[in-house]
């Protein structure tokens, strides 16, 4: 087995402060910075070994504590390592010193790093403005430094920048002065100690709407000029947020300051700069006569994630990227719970566990899934974190301990974990046992079982039933979808598992922690064929499996809705997942799933239709894929019929959200009530475009592509050109992946490569078009014909070129595993690796699912749906 390379940095100098000059020209897309870095030099040492990534070293010196200056005899660059070594003529003595450094760099068009980004301005002008990403590695793209996160320092940021625009930073500003030649220099104070990969600044022209919060702390909400009225819902929310998490953590937010800034090209969807978060567009910008209510939501869910991080992340820092999941899981977990306080009616748990519960699980369940704390040394490494795993399973994770513990001896056990690391570096065992100080319980026996090791368990349940009482008898194993392989695939892995049970009739619930490979404990129902619901409240991240009998039960409180919104949702997503893997036959999971038809609950549906779409795309070619379009369209018209069209006065929030869903999906199936209602709709749409409310445009605007011509495509294509709004834009762009031609989903993969989308929105595009039924392979030799400029724009950026990898996921035929196998292995893709594997694996267990599975589809749907005339 080959060692892992590390790129880490020696630990023989530590930073302490960074005096950090930069002059960024948005002409020449160029900077030049200068810093003098404040070191305690803790060996003597020849050498000084820093971070540094394509940028040109013009002079460097060291001054040491007597108060002499050196010129380095070397100066040796490694692009590979991210290195620049300042090799010296003599040892450098233990003690302070200060490491001075001129460079000059180059504003990329990659998104990270310090970029440059075009947008158009309020006149239909084209302006850029500069600004950056360093998560994770990418501060040393900007200037030379100790790029780790452990390596905390101080930092005193100036910009010099044209007079006309604005300079934002973590900090205040301390002075500006005006100079020479239409510049100012824009000084900022002193930040906390803090890591490199929060640092920020973004020059432009940008405008700003503010208040104070309670407390006093200034709340901004930046954006391009002519936008910043748009940032209205953020400020109050951010507002709201920024009390909660005070009193929820103990520990007021320590700047005086914190802005939310509006960036036109961004990678993620935003990021925590301690003081300065930025975002995309649409994660934070709201036009209340253009934003949907899903728009609406994502922008609080968003804000809420990142604002946790003030605490999670910022004023307390991993010490090594193995444990990122220390600050996006918590983030994502303690931003849902943020969400749900100011907004309950949202129920967000449930939602919950329809995203990044679903999301966790369906990633974990690979054999190619990872720890959720795992070892990384090189950029590339640590850039393949950053996935469902580091988030939603961690989040996941989270919530079931909390559940564990109590909600009160978690919050304790959170405060004290931060008051003891605040401004400094944690690792997971440090969480832990600050929750076992705060609970007495053995917290890190058990979570070890969750963290340090891949996957999850499948829990087998079943009753001996007499007219006393019930035995219950639980058994766990791995759960791994490759089951349906039937391989060697055993895994004698074992979890400590929080086991809750509720019991129809008396609704009572049982708490179990099952340690061992299996456990019986006895139950009382008060009915005798009642029902048992193991992960009461869908809490706990495992999936359970029943006999059919007991599915059977289940299934009638899936009807009379005896069971939870929570419960019905995880019911039916274990079902789905238990019939991929090969535990369950597809019978059994149709004959559950028309136990929803009255189903009203907008998670619920919303996980429905995801697994709808997941069986649809695995039968697509297959002879009764008629029969499963009427199956689907019988299953989806009572709630299509009882949504309607039109929002009913005082509707709530999750109508909102179900109501466009349910209707691009059953006209998806071909409904032609719901696809003739589009096109009316868009002909109104076309002479007064506020006759659509925002929340249903997309599906209208797909559904009329769905049915479209040429002339449709051109008249959707010239309005998305037209659009000022990007939200708006972006709609009717993504349309564009829903025509049924070849020939205009190809235009529209072009497209996506033309000037006319956003680099940050090109792979969704690519994206949208791969989703359409005719756009896989189609959507698949685009991303090989253009991989080129593929990966020069996001090669080396993580989210992105793991996105376009994971497009390969849905093939079905080992000829195409073959074609994805060996265009990676002459086109590697080192930041995308794993993804690339998981998507081979998704390919071979689409294959044999569809093999296994052909005679008995076959006869369900011939005997159980009737195709219409």
């Amino acid at each position: 087995m080959s060692q892992i390379q590390s790129y880490r940095l020696p630990s023989n100098i530590s930073p302490v402060n960074y005096n950090l000059s930069l002059s960024p020209c948005l002409d020449s897309f160029t900077f030049e910075g200068n810093v003098s870095i404040h070191l305690q030099i803790l060996e003597n040492t020849q050498s000084v070994v820093i971070n540094s990534s394509l940028l040109q070293i013009t002079y460097s010196s060291i001054k040491l504590g007597d108060g002499s200056s050196i010129r380095p005899i070397e100066t040796l660059i490694n692009e590979t390592e991210e290195t620049v070594s300042f090799v010296f003529p003599e040892e450098l003595p233990k003690g302070d010193a200060f490491l001075s450094i001129y460079f000059n760099g180059t504003l990329n068009d990659q998104l990270k790093g310090f970029y440059r980004c075009e947008y158009l301005d309020e006149n239909g002008e084209a302006r850029h403005l500069a600004t950056t990403q360093f998560e994770p590695t990418s501060a040393r793209m900007a200037f030379p430094c100790w790029d780790e996160p452990s390596s905390k320092a101080t930092f005193h940021v100036t910009l010099t920048i044209p007079s006309s625009l604005t300079a934002i930073s973590n900090t205040t500003i301390e002075k500006e002065v005006r100079l020479q030649g239409g510049l100012k220099s824009v000084r900022f104070a002193k930040t906390p100690i803090m890591s490199t990969y929060l640092l920020a600044f973004v020059v432009g022209d940008l405008s700003s709407i503010e208040d104070k919060a309670y407390d006093g702390t200034v709340i901004r909400v930046w954006a391009t000029r002519g936008k910043e009225a748009q940032g209205s819902f953020a400020l109050k929310t951010a507002i709201k947020l920024l009390e909660f998490y005070n009193n929820y953590f103990g520990i007021p937010y320590p700047l005086d300051k914190l802005d939310h800034i509006a960036i036109p090209d961004f990678a993620a969807g935003a990021m925590e700069n301690w003081g300065a978060i930025t975002y995309r567009e649409t994660a934070l910008l709201f036009d209340p006569n253009n934003s949907s209510k899903n728009t609406q939501q994502r922008i609080a869910e968003i804000i809420a994630h990142e604002m946790a991080h003030m605490w999670f992340g910022d004023l307390v820092t991993m010490d090594w990227w193995d444990a990122l999941w220390l600050n996006e899981s918590f983030a994502s977990w303690m931003g849902n719970k943020a969400v749900d306080f100011l907004y309950p009616e949202w129920d967000m748990w449930t939602q919950f566990v329809a995203q990044d519960n679903a999301a966790g699980l369906s990633l974990d369940g690979l054999k190619n899934s990872h720890p959720v704390e795992m070892q990384v040394e090189n950029p590339a490494e640590i850039e393949e974190l950053f996935d469902a795993i580091s988030y939603s399973k961690g989040a996941s994770v989270l919530r079931m301990l909390e559940d564990y513990l109590g909600e009160k001896p978690f919050q304790k056990g959170i405060y004290t974990y931060l008051q003891k690391h605040a401004y400094g570096n944690a690792c997971t065992n440090d969480l832990w046992e600050g929750l076992e100080a705060a609970t007495g319980k053995p917290v890190t026996a058990i979570m070890d079982s969750w963290i340090k090791q891949p996957g999850y368990p499948l829990i087998k349940v079943t009753f001996d039933r007499d007219k006393k009482e019930t035995l219950a008898h639980f058994s766990q194993s791995r759960f791994l979808y490759e089951n349906i392989l039937s391989c060697d695939s055993y895994d004698n892995a074992l979890w400590q598992i929080p086991i809750s049970i509720e019991l129809s009739g008396s609704r009572e619930k049982v708490a179990l922690l099952l340690k061992n490979a299996s456990l019986s404990y006895s139950l009382n129902l008060p009915e005798l064929n009642g029902w048992a619901k193991a992960n009461s409240g869908h809490t706990g991240f495992y999936r359970v499996n029943y006999s059919p009998v007991e599915w059977g039960y289940l299934r009638n409180a899936v009807v009379s809705k005896e069971l939870s919104a929570s419960d019905r949702l995880g019911l039916q997503n274990d079902a789905y997942a238990l019939m991929r893997a090969g535990h369950l036959s597809p019978s059994l999971f149709l004959s559950l799933i028309q136990a929803y038809s009255n189903e009203t609950d907008s998670s619920v549906w919303a996980a429905l239709l995801g697994n709808l779409r997941g069986f649809e795309s695995l039968i697509l070619s297959q002879s009764y894929f008629p029969q499963f379009l009427s199956f689907a369209k019988a299953l989806l018209s009572p709630i299509a019929t009882h949504l309607g069209w039109n929002p009913t006065t005082g509707e709530g929030h999750l109508h909102s959200l179900l109501r466009p869903n349910i209707l691009r999906q059953i006209g998806l199936y071909g409904d032609i009530n719901t696809l003739d209602t589009a096109n009316t709709m868009f002909e109104e749409y076309l002479q007064s475009p506020s006759s659509i409310t925002p929340d249903l445009r997309s599906a209208v605007f797909e559904l009329v592509a769905q049915t479209g011509s040429l002339d449709s495509y051109e008249i959707l294509h010239s309005l998305a050109n037209q659009s000022q709004g990007q939200e708006e834009k972006l709609r009717l762009l993504f349309s564009l992946a829903s025509f049924n031609d070849t020939s205009l989903l190809t235009k529209t993969l072009n497209i996506a490569m033309s000037p006319e989308v956003r680099s940050q929105d090109t792979v969704s595009l690519i994206s949208a078009v791969a989703g359409n039924r005719i756009g896989r392979k189609l959507a698949w030799g685009f991303i090989k014909n253009n991989w080129s400029e593929l990966n020069r724009r996001y090669g080396a950026g993580g989210f992105l070129i793991m996105r376009l990898a994971s497009i390969t996921g849905s093939f079905n035929s080992m000829d195409l595993a073959t074609d994805v196998e060996v265009f990676f292995k002459e086109n590697p893709a080192p930041s995308a690796n794993r993804t690339i594997q998981q998507s081979l694996e998704r390919i071979r267990l689409n294959t044999q699912w569809l093999n296994l599975n052909q005679q008995c589809l076959t006869e369900w749907f011939n005997s159980n749906v009737e195709l219409e005339t």
